[in-house]
């Protein structure tokens, strides 16, 4: 009997890789708002701007990113390429949005705690 939950291996190989991306898009979508909504001087707390400004480019770079390999991991289905070149844009994708993310939220963190208590 067939299991029509599986999924053959030849058929869609980084099918988990795009669900990531789309994924992490949305993280850094999300995050780069939640930055805009805290700096704009409403809350009282005040930020420097040359930090903020590489918090956002962090944000910026991750989703940047994201969208491009999930881009890229869609167009397989049109124009395929051999499975050792995408495997290695994909893990180098995912260290860049995930070393953006961190490096976005660690800066915002730090500011955002340094605006708390001054």
């Amino acid at each position: 009997m067939i299991d029509e939950d599986e999924v053959g291996v030849g058929e869609q190989p980084f099918a988990r890789s795009y669900d990531s991306f789309k994924h992490m898009t949305g993280v850094a979508l999300l995050s780069l708002g939640g930055v805009f909504a805290f700096t704009d001087g409403s809350g009282g707390m005040q930020f420097d701007r040359k930090q903020i400004v590489v918090i956002l480019s962090c944000f910026l770079v991750a989703a940047v990113t994201s969208v491009l390999m999930a881009g890229s991991l869609a167009a397989l289905e049109v124009k395929p390429e051999p499975r050792a070149v995408v495997a290695r844009r994909i893990r180098i994708g995912s260290i860049v949005v995930g070393m953006a993310l961190s490096g976005g939220l660690g800066g915002f963190t730090y500011n955002f705690i340094a605006g708390l208590l001054k």
